[in-house]
């Protein structure tokens, strides 16, 4: 039989008032504004004043993130999760890097745009292996290791929305991006919507189940951003395959 005294639970906590209504109305609002910046016309040329405002958008959800989660993860979690969060953003707005790490000089703007997304996705595979190492320390550093269990998860989940949310640097290019089939392009769109939603509806139970600490501030905000920054991922993902179809 299992040793109640020994589950690791959190302690202390209030579920979020309006648990479902709030949050929702945030994705909303962060999905309009990422849509409508990278409408811009030039939001898909790395470099230009459209695409700078795309990057400052994603570092707002970052921060925004890091101010107003309901993870329990603590000062040392948000700190971590937002460093990742920018590497991951530099390895998806350096174009360089693609070429650097597949050692090809693309000819087109296509080939610039796979060696982008490629190189990202393998710059998450190495951020996601040094969050959960640094999270592993961190928790073996703690002393007393009280929520063990809850603070290491809470805190690989706050990494992986940050990491994640730099996908949202490619939305430009899946919209945008030339000598792209029309249906290809409309079925590419549909899934990362698909996406949105069902993490949308997932986030309605995150909402009721979540318990923040006490002093937490408005964590309604941060349940809010969590799904449109882990949309982000399926972003990158929606570009890659695009290209390669």
């Amino acid at each position: 039989m299992t040793d109640l005294n020994n589950v690791d639970v959190p302690q202390g906590g209030a579920p979020l008032t309006r648990p479902v209504v709030r949050p929702l109305l945030v994705q909303v609002a962060a999905y309009v504004v990422l849509v409508a910046v990278s409408c811009l016309p030039g939001s898909e040329n790395v470099g230009s004043v459209a695409y700078s405002l795309l990057l400052f958008v994603v570092g707002v959800l970052i921060m925004l993130s890091a101010f107003f989660t309901p993870l329990r993860d603590g000062l040392p979690g948000r700190i971590t999760a937002c460093a990742l969060g920018c590497c991951s953003m530099i390895c998806a707005a350096t174009p360089f890097l693609g070429e650097l790490v597949f050692g090809v000089h693309p000819d087109v703007i296509e080939g610039s745009i796979y060696l982008s997304a490629s190189a990202w996705l393998a710059g998450c595979a190495t951020l996601l292996v040094v969050l959960l190492v640094v999270s592993f320390a961190r928790q073996m550093a703690r002393n007393p290791r009280t929520n063990m269990i809850v603070q290491m998860s809470h805190m690989v989940m706050d990494g992986v929305c940050c990491i994640a949310a730099a996908g949202w640097c490619f939305l430009p290019m899946l919209m945008h991006a030339g000598d792209v089939r029309p249906l290809a392009r409309a079925l590419a769109l549909a899934a990362v919507a698909v996406v949105a939603i069902a993490l949308g509806a997932v986030s309605c139970l995150w909402s009721r189940d979540v318990r923040p600490f006490d002093d937490a501030r408005s964590p309604w905000i941060g349940m809010g951003m969590m799904p449109v920054m882990l949309t982000g991922a399926a972003v990158g993902i929606a570009v890659l395959v695009l290209l390669l179809v």
